[in-house]
């Protein structure tokens, strides 16, 4: 996968280490991480506001980019426990609708919960970075989101936020 990615990966994975040297121990520690990644993707979805047919208010791009970022770390938590690489990432779904494809995302963001295998993990992580084209966001803004997010956690983790 592109460098860029490969250097969110690894700053994500310094992130990750802090917290598994904290709470790693803890019997529930994937599980309440799993349960943080579909309560990102819900707070992504509520911030689009794609679906709220009721509402006229437009959706902020810079809070959506802030939950996006907050979505691509869980997923990529995820990839550092079970020792993946950005390599060999397959192909987005073939949905083309983005409630389809957020559908599919919670179904399979559900499964990791009982079936923690390291394609499920790439599916995911390609689907959400589909995302991305569904919702027009642009990689450079994504990807400075990302590190502004992760800069900001590393300094509240820190400070012992």
């Amino acid at each position: 996968m592109k460098t860029k990615w490969q250097e969110i990966y690894e700053d994500n994975k310094k992130l990750d280490q802090v917290f598994i040297d904290r709470y790693g121990d803890d019997a529930d520690y994937f599980k309440k991480n799993v349960i943080e990644f579909l309560v990102e993707l819900g707070e992504f979805t509520n911030e689009t506001k794609c679906f709220k047919y009721w509402t006229v208010k437009e959706s902020n791009y810079d809070k959506v980019l802030d939950e996006y970022a907050d979505c691509i770390t869980m997923i990529l938590l995820f990839f550092n426990l079970s020792n993946l690489t950005l390599d060999d990432i397959p192909k987005h779904t073939s949905l083309t609708n983005k409630f389809d494809v957020l559908n599919l995302l919670y179904s399979d963001g559900t499964k990791l919960m009982t079936d923690y295998e390291p394609q499920l993990i790439k599916k995911i992580f390609s689907n959400i970075l589909y995302l991305m084209d569904l919702f027009d966001l642009k990689e450079d803004d994504v990807l400075a989101s990302i590190k502004k997010k992760q800069a900001i956690v590393m300094e509240r983790l820190h400070s012992e936020y």
